[in-house]
């Protein structure tokens, strides 16, 4: 199992539904490497978060994967939709800091980011308190 921080934001492009689904490139870094089983948390970009008030609350939920369907999008393009085994939507958005004490994304400029796996036990653990 993974964890990932993807960017999921109202405003999307893509068919995201939150608390059912995720959608994305296979193309765009690290879109071949979430897997079924691997848990996504979802981050706010930060044009949203000023839109919302958040001040730096960015991250809002978590998702367990059950299935990943791949796809043509109308310009045929490659796409993924991950849909969730279960999702938690955090009771407020949290701050990196909150997870972590850190920025965990190794590359703030992708829309997903793999985290390390000597974070993991501690990311899930202070996960378990917000949701």
């Amino acid at each position: 199992m993974n964890i990932f921080i993807v960017n999921q934001n109202p405003d999307s492009t893509y068919n995201d539904q939150e608390g059912k689904h995720y959608d994305y490139p296979t193309s765009i870094p690290n879109g071949k490497q979430i897997k079924v089983g691997d848990l996504l948390i979802f981050n706010l970009n930060k044009k949203t978060t000023i839109k919302l008030n958040l001040g730096d609350c960015r991250l809002i939920g978590i998702a367990k994967i059950d299935n990943i369907t791949i796809y043509k999008s109308p310009n045929n393009k490659e796409m993924s939709l991950a849909s969730y085994e279960w999702y938690r939507e955090f009771k407020t958005p949290l701050t990196f800091e909150q997870l972590g004490g850190k920025d965990l994304r190794t590359n703030i400029n992708n829309s997903m980011n793999k985290l390390e796996s000597n974070e993991i036990v501690e990311i899930l653990s202070n996960i378990i308190k917000f949701i």
